[in-house]
């Protein structure tokens, strides 16, 4: 064999190499039902805005367990998994702070369609505009929907990349509560 075609040889084991690590690696730090991975983590403090364009800090629930999602009015999969929230605020809102965080960078997404969703779909989960991206990058939020759950020492337990079902949702805030 020539030395082009070996060096070839062993770039190609190489990359075949480190794409089984990384499929090893993901699947050895997911939960046993695929729906996330353990973070154990502090949870990055960040501000976002209320509706009423008042400054909000993850912070300010810290003694409370949190349920931060980021979401698009745009994103398919977010408006999809979005009554499952909103029936997760019915039954768990006074006991866990919900934060769903609209990813509003004023072009593609506004403070008024965003809200013209929620309207329109009637949902009473409070919603939180990153209106300068702070909350998204200190989550380095690259696809939405994303969910991180936060308990009320304000670790980072667990997230959630891609839309959520009812009942996976239900099964992550109850965790929160134990």
């Amino acid at each position: 064999m020539s030395k082009k075609m070996n060096v070839i040889l062993i770039l190609v084991l190489f990359v075949v190499l480190m794409t089984a690590a990384y499929v090893v690696y993901n699947m050895a730090g997911a939960d046993s039902d695929g729906a996330g991975v353990r973070d154990e983590v502090a949870a990055a403090d960040f501000t976002v805005y209320d509706q009423s364009g008042h400054e909000v800090n993850l912070s300010d629930f810290r003694g409370r367990p949190v349920v931060l999602n980021f979401w698009a009015s745009w994103c398919t999969p977010c408006r999809s998994e979005m009554p499952a929230f909103d029936e997760a605020y019915k039954a768990y809102g006074e006991d866990v702070q919900f934060m769903m965080v609209n990813m509003t960078d004023g072009m593609r997404e506004t403070v008024e369609s965003a809200a013209e969703c929620i309207d329109e779909e009637g949902f009473g989960f409070p919603v939180f505009f990153d209106n300068r991206m702070e909350a998204s990058s200190a989550y380095d939020v690259v696809s939405i929907p994303a969910t991180y759950f936060i308990d009320a020492n304000g670790t980072l337990v667990n997230h959630v990349i891609g839309a959520m079902d009812e009942e996976s949702l239900m099964e992550n805030v109850r965790g929160l509560l134990e």
